[in-house]
């Protein structure tokens, strides 16, 4: 081949090859990312965690949240209904919420409480990432919707109405007897409609789910569930559930807890906790049986994963199909982010934390969907439905 030729050869190669890096550097751009459903405020208030200069074991913190390209989260104010009852869970909820606002001010230039989904998108435009915050499990109102208006007035925007037992206004996911809302449960969610609140139907019966869908005029949000045509765990929603979703036009933030992704993954638990009980023991024993001790159970994950048979291991892709699995039932348009960090003990390979978000964006490029389906599942789908009811004016 003449040189004349080669040289062309050449140019058109290094053209190509700098076409290529051109759009695959325009396609690896960070997407801005809203997750509707973190604990971080339980580690602060239990365990002493500081956001923005935390433990290497906390998931949802300033540092992993910028790295992940976080600009909106859900922080849940949780406590369980077993430990806390009556005014002593209302008032333990209000610790909790003073807990976020000291954090906040000490990092004002990093968080900031959204009341608003407008709120959120001035707080964006300043750098930092917009918080909002949430009652998970309906406990702090004590059956009093006076008490919903007040925690409505202090800047919680949202309520799961339920967390793993009923109340006595409306049933749990985690109870067999499938109760759903009572009369005042009714009442619960309009007047949460009335103020603006989003009702959020994670954790609750399959009942309470379609009675909730009666009762609301607005879109909800299912914050951290997954789909129990792919694992049967009762916390995951079915493809009529789904389908009920789309039609009222809110979203599911897939959860991030294998338990919710996989019906093998509780079979290799137990294996290697029978497999390696001495191991295990001595590690109860460093930390002297606190098996809640956030630094004990990062351990105990750490040894789960170099353990477990690579068949129960549970994955990013796994994730990946949850998604894509409620893109098809829900359509894609309804689907979101909700990955329980800080409240869940493990985590599919690939998503540990807050800072591995652009890896579920890598994910979906890699099974080919578009860039415009893409940004709604990693923020714009939830931000809309926030947009419906937080901003909305009568």
């Amino acid at each position: 081949m003449p040189l004349n030729g080669v040289r062309k050869l050449i140019l058109a190669a290094a053209t190509g090859a700098l076409m290529t890096a051109s759009s695959v550097g325009t396609a690896a751009k960070p997407i801005p990312i809203m997750d509707l459903h973190s604990d971080i405020l339980l580690r602060v208030m239990e365990n002493g965690v500081d956001i923005g200069a935390p433990p290497p074991w906390a998931q949802v913190t300033i540092p992993s949240m910028r790295e992940g390209h976080v600009t909106d989260q859900v922080f849940a104010v949780w406590m369980d209904p077993d430990d806390w009852h009556g005014l002593e869970a209302t008032n333990h909820a209000l610790q909790i919420i003073d807990k976020f606002h000291q954090q906040q001010e000490k990092y004002s230039d990093d968080i900031e409480l959204a009341l608003t989904e407008k709120d959120a998108e001035r707080i964006r435009k300043n750098g930092k990432i917009a918080v909002y915050l949430w009652i998970e499990g309906g406990v702090p109102i004590n059956d009093d919707l006076a008490l919903l208006r007040t925690f409505h007035r202090l800047g919680v925007r949202g309520m799961t109405l339920t967390w793993t037992s009923n109340l006595s206004w409306a049933g749990s996911s985690g109870d067999k007897q499938n109760m759903g809302l009572t009369d005042f449960g009714r009442e619960v969610v309009r007047e949460m409609d009335r103020l603006n609140m989003i009702v959020d139907l994670s954790h609750v019966s399959d009942q309470t789910f379609f009675d909730a869908l009666e009762v609301t005029r607005n879109p909800v949000v299912i914050s951290h569930s997954s789909c129990r045509a792919l694992c049967r765990h009762p916390r995951n929603v079915t493809d009529e559930m789904l389908q009920a979703l789309a039609k009222n036009g809110g979203v599911i933030g897939i959860n991030a807890l294998p338990e919710f992704l996989s019906d093998d993954f509780e079979t290799g638990w137990q294996q290697v906790e029978a497999s390696h009980k001495a191991e295990l023991d001595a590690l109860k024993k460093k930390y002297n049986n606190k098996t809640g001790n956030p630094e004990y159970r990062e351990e105990r994950r750490q040894l789960f994963v170099q353990q477990m048979d690579k068949k129960y291991v549970v994955t990013l892709d796994t994730y990946l199909d949850h998604i894509e699995h409620a893109m098809k039932v829900a359509g894609p348009e309804h689907v979101a982010l909700g990955a329980d960090f800080d409240g869940i003990w493990t985590f599919p390979v690939g998503l540990e934390k807050a800072s591995k978000w652009q890896r579920v964006v890598e994910g979906l490029r890699k099974r080919g969907h578009s860039e415009k389906i893409i940004r709604g599942i990693m923020g714009d789908n939830a931000r809309r439905v926030f947009k419906q009811v937080l901003d909305r004016k009568e």
